[in-house]
C-alpha cells in the first residue's frame, strides 16, 4: 500500500526553477545603489534577495504545475532536446553570472567614486558571498523545517479530518505559530535588546564633558534641569555652543554668547511635561529677547546637528536661542520601526509651546521664530504644522535637511511640484516661499539652473542629496517604483541604479546605516552647505559670501553624533 503514496523528495532536493529565480535575484542584488555598500550590508542584502528569489520559483513552479493539471496541459520534450538543454542552458546560464557579476562589481565601483567612497576589495566580495550563502541557507533551512511541520501536523490531523481540511487547518497552524514566533519573540526581543543598549548609552555613558558654567545654557549655573537629566546628546548639545569670542573672531563683528536650552526624559515624563520644562528655561534665559529663536526637533537618539545649531549662532552673531527636547534614546532606524508618532508628537508638543510663549509678547518685541531638524527630526518637526500654509503662517523660517520621503508635508509639497521639475529639486509655486536644494549652491536657481524670482518671507529650505538614503527610503519600494528612478539620476548618483521591485528596497535599508560614512555633500552628510541656506532664511541672500563664518564654524562644530 505505502508503494502507492507518492514519494516525497530529500530535504536536501533544490527546485531548478527556484534555483533559476535565486540566482536571478542575487545578481540583482548586487546591482548597484545609492551609496557603496559594506561587505556584510552586500551580504546580508544578497543572501534575503537570494532567498526570496527561491521561494517566489518555487511558488510559480507549484502555481503552474496546479494550473497545467487543472487544464489537462502536458509539455512532451525529445530526448535530444532534452539532452541539448541539460548543455545549453548551464552554459549560457553561467556566462550570463559571470557577465552580470562583473558588470555590478564596476558599476559598485563607480557609486563609490561618485560619492569619494572605497569600493570593496575583492577580499571583501570573497566575504559578502559567504555570508550571502549562509543567510540564504539558514533562511531555506528554517522553511523547509514549517513545510516539514505542517506535513506532520496534517499526517496527524488527517487521521480525524478530511485531508484537505487537515492541510489548510495545518497551513493556518503553522503561519500562525511561524509570525508570532518571528514578531513575539525574534523582532521583539532583538528590540528590546538595542532598546536596552540604546537606554545605557543615554543614562550611564556621560558624554565626559563638564556642566556648563553659563547659565545660558541648561544643565549650567540656575538651570532649572540638573546637567545628568539631559542624557548623553543633550549634554553633547548644551556644551557645544561657540562662544562670543569665537564668533566675533570669525565674523569681525561684536557677538554675543549663544543661548542653548534643551531638556532630557530620563523618568519617561509625559512630552507635555518636557516641553514645559524647555519653554520655562527659555522664560529663565531671556530666551524671547533675542533676535532668533530656534525650535529644533531632534533624532530619535537626542541628537541635534550641531552644523545646524551653530549656523544659526554664526549668522545672527550669538544673538540666538535655540531649544530642543529628547523624546527617546533609540536610534533613528528603529525609532521608525516601532513608533513614528512619538517624533511626531514631541516635535508637535515642543513647537506647540515655544509658540504659545512666544505670542504672548507684544508683536513688536518677538524674535524671529523659526525651526529645523535633520532626518527623523525634521520628519517630527514639521509633524508641528497641518501642512505647508500652516508652517507658512506660524514659523518665519526654517530649514530641513534630509527629510524623509515619507514625512507628509513633504510628500504634499513634492506631488504638487511644478511640471518639468524632478523629485530630488521639486519646483514649488516657483520658489516663492520654499525652495528644494540638493547643494548648498542650489538657492537661486532650480536644478536645471532656470533662475527663481523673488524669495519672498518666510523662506523654507529643504536640503536633500540624491544619494540621500535616508530621504528617498519607503516601504513603498517594495513593489512601486518611485519618480526619481524614472527620472533622469541626481548628480551625485551611479546613472546605473534602478529600481527592482523587492531588491531596491533592501539596497536603499543597507544603505542607511553608513549614508554618515560619505564626504560633507554626499549622502546624509550636509555640513556647511547649511549655512548659506540658514543665511537666506534669517534675512541674507543665498549667494553672500559666508566663507569666513564657514571657517569659524569649522573651528568650532561638534562632529560627533
Amino acid at each position: 500500500m505505502s508503494s502507492l503514496l507518492p514519494r516525497r523528495r530529500p530535504w536536501w532536493h533544490l527546485s531548478r526553477t527556484g534555483l533559476f529565480f535565486a540566482a536571478s535575484y542575487f545578481l540583482i542584488s548586487m546591482s548597484p545603489s545609492l551609496l557603496p555598500r559594506t561587505w556584510y550590508y552586500q551580504g546580508m542584502v544578497s543572501g534575503i534577495c537570494a532567498w526570496a528569489g527561491y521561494a517566489l520559483g518555487v511558488f510559480l513552479f507549484w502555481l503552474a504545475h496546479h494550473l497545467a493539471r487543472l487544464v489537462g496541459l502536458r509539455v512532451f520534450l525529445g530526448e535530444q532536446a532534452v539532452r541539448w538543454l541539460r548543455v545549453v542552458v548551464p552554459i549560457v546560464f553561467g556566462l550570463i553570472v559571470v557577465v552580470v557579476t562583473v558588470g555590478n562589481v564596476r558599476s559598485q565601483a563607480r557609486t563609490a567614486a561618485v560619492v569619494h567612497l572605497e569600493p570593496l576589495s575583492p577580499l571583501d566580495w570573497v566575504a559578502a558571498l559567504a555570508l550571502a550563502a549562509v543567510i540564504a541557507t539558514t533562511l531555506l533551512l528554517i522553511g523547509r523545517g514549517l513545510r516539514a511541520l505542517r506535513r506532520g501536523l496534517a499526517d496527524v490531523v488527517g487521521h480525524v479530518l478530511p485531508k484537505t481540511l487537515a492541510t489548510a487547518l495545518a497551513v493556518v497552524v503553522v503561519v500562525t505559530g511561524a509570525a508570532w514566533v518571528s514578531d513575539s519573540v525574534i523582532f521583539r526581543r532583538t528590540l528590546q535588546a538595542f532598546a536596552a543598549s540604546a537606554a545605557q548609552v543615554n543614562a550611564d555613558n556621560p558624554s565626559g564633558r563638564a556642566a556648563p558654567t553659563s547659565s545660558l545654557r541648561s544643565g549650567g549655573p540656575g538651570s532649572l534641569v540638573p546637567y545628568a537629566s539631559l542624557g548623553y546628546e543633550g549634554q553633547m548639545f548644551v556644551t557645544s555652543a561657540p562662544t562670543a569670542a569665537e564668533i566675533g573672531a570669525a565674523t569681525g563683528k561684536p557677538a554675543l554668547d549663544p543661548i542653548r536650552v534643551y531638556a532630557g526624559r530620563p523618568d519617561q515624563r509625559s512630552l507635555a511635561d518636557v516641553s514645559a520644562s524647555v519653554v520655562a528655561e527659555l522664560e529663565r534665559t531671556g530666551a524671547f529677547d533675542r533676535r532668533v529663536l530656534a525650535v529644533f526637533t531632534t533624532t530619535g537618539t537626542g541628537w541635534v546637528d550641531d552644523y545646524q545649531a551653530q549656523a544659526v549662532e554664526y549668522l545672527s552673531d550669538g544673538d540666538s536661542a535655540i531649544a530642543a527636547m529628547q523624546y527617546s534614546y533609540l536610534p533613528s532606524a528603529l525609532q521608525i520601526l516601532t513608533d513614528r508618532d512619538t517624533p511626531s508628537e514631541a516635535g508637535k508638543d515642543l513647537f506647540d509651546a515655544v509658540y504659545a510663549a512666544w505670542s504672548r509678547r507684544p508683536a513688536g518685541e518677538r524674535p524671529l521664530l523659526v525651526v529645523g531638524g535633520e532626518s527623523l527630526g525634521s520628519y517630527g518637526g514639521q509633524a508641528a504644522f497641518t501642512d505647508a500654509a500652516d508652517m507658512l503662517a506660524r514659523a518665519q523660517g526654517g530649514v530641513w535637511a534630509g527629510t524623509p520621503s515619507f514625512t507628509p508635508i513633504w510628500a504634499s509639497l513634492t506631488s504638487s511640484r511644478n511640471l518639468g521639475s524632478p523629485e530630488i529639486a521639486p519646483v514649488v509655486d516657483d520658489g516663492t516661499h520654499i525652495r528644494f536644494a540638493t547643494s548648498g549652491t542650489q538657492l537661486t536657481a532650480d536644478y536645471y539652473g532656470r533662475p527663481y524670482g523673488t524669495w519672498d518671507f518666510p523662506r523654507f529650505v529643504y536640503a536633500q542629496h540624491p544619494s540621500d538614503p535616508v530621504v528617498w527610503w519607503n516601504p513603498d519600494l517594495l513593489f512601486s517604483q518611485p519618480d526619481w528612478l524614472r527620472e533622469p539620476r541626481g548628480h551625485d548618483v551611479n546613472p546605473d541604479v534602478t529600481w527592482i521591485p523587492f531588491a531596491t528596497f533592501w539596497q536603499l535599508t543597507s544603505d542607511m546605516p553608513v549614508a554618515h560614512d560619505t564626504p560633507d555633500g554626499y549622502g546624509h552628510r550636509y555640513g556647511v552647505e547649511l549655512v548659506p541656506a540658514w543665511g537666506a532664511v534669517l534675512g541674507a541672500s543665498p549667494t553672500d559670501d559666508y566663507s569666513k563664518v564657514i571657517a569659524g564654524l569649522e573651528k568650532s562644530v561638534n562632529r560627533v553624533q
